[in-house]
């Protein structure tokens, strides 16, 4: 993995990042969110086996995995159609409302049907926030090194939640009961709205068009499968969480059949996968900066698998802890430069539809991995069943390699035209992110001397970023001005939705960057500095053509 030569220090940039006001409150919320999200599955899964043993409680989670699996694509739309921050406290806020319900729900003694539905629309609530809030870190990071410490920090809070969560909910759970848990996290989701609506952002998407819902969700479903990297990488992260699904079932087992722990055990166990994750996320600090993410992608991978496969021959809990720690290390690893690679290189428009994806195969990923692992451990035996979850991933990763490795090469370099796009006045406060995917949509365009590239009156579809070569401007037959190589044209008619008001006829060969119409209003109009830049381009043209 080679470097940027001008990232400064991991330290630097992480406490940069954290400094970043805006970038710490949605740090916050998200260790709030995370951490109720932990506390109330735990204290719903307690309350159920109490109800009705294991049958019950396998029961409530599929009830809250399945429709939370639905929900999430349809749901994460509302992050490509809002602006970012007010999505993510919407999400908080419906999170809130399904928490507190629940809670009354408990506490009136509701029927066990009444409670699963109560429970299954606030893990519906809670798929809606995390695509969100991944889609909302690059317009909050002000550069590629910063938005891979701020997905480094997003996963720290998730390791260290996975720790206090059940620790609380367990507290809670002796103390008071289920119904105190939702109850708490429900008022502390209140807060996190409060925290996140005003959050000032580097950008918004603003969407040309205004699809239907169904439509609109299934966007992210068309982004993934025209990029077969994307797809690939989402697929992995499918199989990785089976794998999370399984290892919730198996450590269980692995602490009862195998190592004979006693009830202590599971929970220890699972302990490991919390303490290795937060060692995982301080870990991959060291790829801020780093050029390609794809070989941190094979080593996340291959740590994460190989540890279960050596699970298969321990006979002491220490070294089971230890390697279930390990693989936990290799997931965070993964999920950092995994997430890190799909906001670079998906366009912003569906990013967070993307992630709704993303939310959706790993909800789905989990069930089935809970529903396949009794069957493994039938099949294979306890042991058995750890080696073929183990060399799972590894064969994934081998599998998408190259298709992985292409999406790393295209997302982590600006494209040809990003050095002219950047130079140009209207995109002057566009922030590094914009700039790098509007230039790999550029498209290059060659004109022959004599040429007219644009003529006067006529629908405007497209910017120009001149290349190399000359042109001449007129008007009416006017000479307004000459255009070199770093200059640009044809704002005027997209910005005010008009005709073409001038003709530009190449005097020399030329080579121009070509930006389709809703590229360029997507990037321009996304953010009110970038602008109003474009704005002043424009009004000093017109002024300039009326007094020439």
């Amino acid at each position: 993995m080679s470097r940027d030569e001008d990232v400064p220090g991991i330290g630097g940039v992480l406490r940069r990042t954290l400094r970043s006001g805006p970038l710490r409150r949605a740090l916050v919320a998200y260790l709030v969110f995370n951490t109720a999200e932990w506390a109330t599955y735990v204290a719903l899964l307690v309350w159920a086996f109490d109800q009705g043993g294991a049958g019950a409680a396998g029961a409530i989670a599929l009830v809250q995995l399945v429709p939370a699996a639905i929900v999430a694509p349809l749901g994460s739309v509302i992050g490509d159609r809002m602006r970012r921050s007010h999505a993510l406290a919407l999400g908080y806020a419906l999170q809130a409302v399904t928490l507190l319900a629940t809670a009354v729900a408990l506490s009136a003694d509701a029927t066990f049907s009444v409670v699963a539905v109560a429970a299954a629309t606030s893990t519906c609530a809670i798929s809606l926030t995390r695509p969100v809030h991944h889609a909302l870190i690059p317009d909050l990071a002000g550069s590629p090194a910063e938005l891979a410490a701020g997905n480094s920090a997003s996963t720290t809070v998730e390791g260290v939640a996975g720790f206090v969560g059940p620790a609380v909910s367990g507290l809670m759970l002796a103390a008071w009961g289920a119904a105190s848990v939702f109850a708490l996290f429900g008022v502390l989701s209140v807060a996190t709205a409060l925290l996140t609506v005003g959050l000032a952002v580097r950008g918004r998407v603003v969407r040309a068009g205004r699809e239907r819902l169904l439509g609109s969700a299934f966007g992210g479903f068309r982004e993934v499968s025209a990029d077969a990297g994307a797809a690939l990488l989402v697929a992995m992260v499918a199989a990785q969480y089976v794998v999370v699904g399984l290892l919730d079932i198996l450590t269980v087992v692995l602490a009862f059949d195998v190592l004979g722990l006693g009830d202590a055990g599971p929970g220890l166990l699972t302990s490991a996968l919390g303490a290795g994750a937060v060692l995982g996320a301080s870990a991959s600090l060291a790829l801020v900066g780093r050029r390609t993410l794809a070989p941190a992608l094979a080593i996340g991978i291959a740590l994460t698998g190989l540890p279960l496969v050596l699970i298969a021959g321990v006979e002491v809990p220490w070294a089971a802890f230890a390697l279930l720690a390990a693989s936990a290390v290799g997931k965070a690893f993964f999920d950092v430069a995994g997430r890190t690679l799909l906001q670079r290189s998906i366009p912003a428009a569906v990013l967070s539809r993307i992630f709704g994806v993303q939310e959706a195969v790993m909800m789905a990923g989990i069930a089935v991995g809970s529903l396949a692992a009794p069957f493994a451990v039938a099949a294979f035996g306890p042991r058995g069943a750890f080696l073929v979850a183990g060399i799972a991933l590894p064969i994934t990763g081998l599998l998408a390699w190259f298709w992985i490795r292409r999406l790393d090469a295209r997302a982590l370099r600006p494209g040809p035209k990003y050095a002219a796009l950047a130079a140009l006045p209207a995109f002057a406060a566009l922030p590094q992110r914009a700039l790098e995917q509007l230039s790999w949509s550029t498209r290059e365009v060659r004109i022959q001397a004599g040429q007219e590239v644009i003529r006067e009156g006529d629908e405007g579809d497209l910017f120009y970023v001149v290349l190399e070569g000359s042109l001449l401007v007129t008007q009416g037959g006017r000479e307004l001005r000459t255009l070199g190589a770093g200059t640009g044209f044809g704002e005027i008619a997209l910005m005010r939705d008009t005709p073409r008001t001038a003709t530009v006829t190449a005097i020399t060969d030329v080579e121009l960057g070509a930006v389709d119409r809703n590229d360029f209003l997507l990037a321009v109009t996304g953010l009110p500095a970038a602008r109003s830049s474009a704005e002043g381009v424009v009004d000093r043209y017109l002024a300039e053509d009326e007094s020439g």
